[in-house]
């Protein structure tokens, strides 16, 4: 008989998106083996990262820490503080070369995450394709569907469901590669996100991946409905705020509906990549404009 996971409801919580749900249930494990304590703290500081409550975990994790919780600071440093990114990139790579933290499985994976945020892919692989953890291998599929590397992603599937066929990680990365196959897999993918909802609960991660699987499938106004309900779960949310202005499009809602959540977005979220993509397409618009403009 195996032995009971301490820590399953928690890494369940984080891996689904319900950070605040993943940091009571953190909060609330005392006693346990000093392994399973730093592993816990993980998963609490890396809960407050995706809150965007950056502060707490740079105020709280010591120069004194394990391994893993000052890969989350680090995270946190590069998430806060966009001018630090050359100086937290430099300091990973030298981490993943040296021997007292190369094989940790944290710092490979909040390297690979950093990478993929700056568009190394090819880095991010490095990174994290020796991992052994099924957190590690969720990611590198993930970062495989980038890449649009589909073939290289199902395998990663095929790992996961070894391991696991019927864990949260392994139904997500299955659901994530439907999504990316396209076709009659849309269905099966909105199928697998709506099961994961019923049987844990909704979370803005989970609507919006049903959201997107319903826009494949030209269902937009369900689309929209699920989206609401993500926005009332998370009011600045970035995933939400690009999708409903995609959803809203698509409906020929008044220019208003997405004004008003582009602006949401520029002001909570400056330096994402829709932002910018929106900044460079402006900023070329007028260059060509003002060609044409009378002397």
């Amino acid at each position: 008989m195996s032995e009971p996971d301490d820590l399953f409801t928690l890494r369940n919580h984080f891996w689904l998106g319900s950070y605040q749900l993943a940091i009571a249930e953190g909060s609330g494990l005392g006693r346990l083996p000093e392994a399973l304590r730093v592993e816990r703290d993980e998963f609490i500081y890396r809960s407050y990262l995706a809150l965007g409550q950056f502060s707490i975990v740079l105020g709280e994790i010591k120069d004194d820490a394990p391994p893993a919780l000052q890969a989350v600071r680090l995270m946190a440093q590069y998430l806060s503080n966009p001018e630090s990114r050359e100086i937290v990139i430099e300091t990973l790579k030298m981490w993943l070369t040296d021997p007292g933290s190369c094989n940790n499985p944290t710092v490979q994976l909040l390297a690979a995450a950093v990478f993929t945020h700056e568009g190394d892919l090819k880095e991010a692989v490095r990174s994290i394709r020796n991992g052994v953890t099924m957190e590690q291998t969720a990611m590198l599929a993930q970062i495989y569907l980038r890449m649009d590397r589909v073939d290289l992603a199902l395998k990663q599937v095929q790992v996961l469901q070894q391991a696991d066929d019927d864990a949260t990680l392994t139904q997500l990365v299955v659901a994530w590669v439907h999504l990316a196959q396209g076709g009659k897999r849309y269905q099966e993918a909105a199928y697998i996100f709506d099961e994961l909802i019923d049987k844990y609960q909704a979370s803005p991660l989970l609507l919006n991946s049903s959201a997107v699987a319903k826009m494949h499938m030209g269902e937009y106004q369900e689309a929209e409905t699920i989206l609401v309900e993500a926005i009332s779960k998370s009011q600045n949310d970035a995933d939400t705020l690009v999708n409903l202005i995609c959803v809203c499009r698509h409906l020929d809602k008044p220019a208003s509906f997405v004004d008003r959540y582009i602006n949401q977005l520029k002001t909570a979220h400056p330096q994402h990549p829709y932002v910018q993509s929106l900044a460079n397409a402006e900023s070329a618009f007028d260059r060509v404009a003002a060609t044409f403009a009378v002397a």
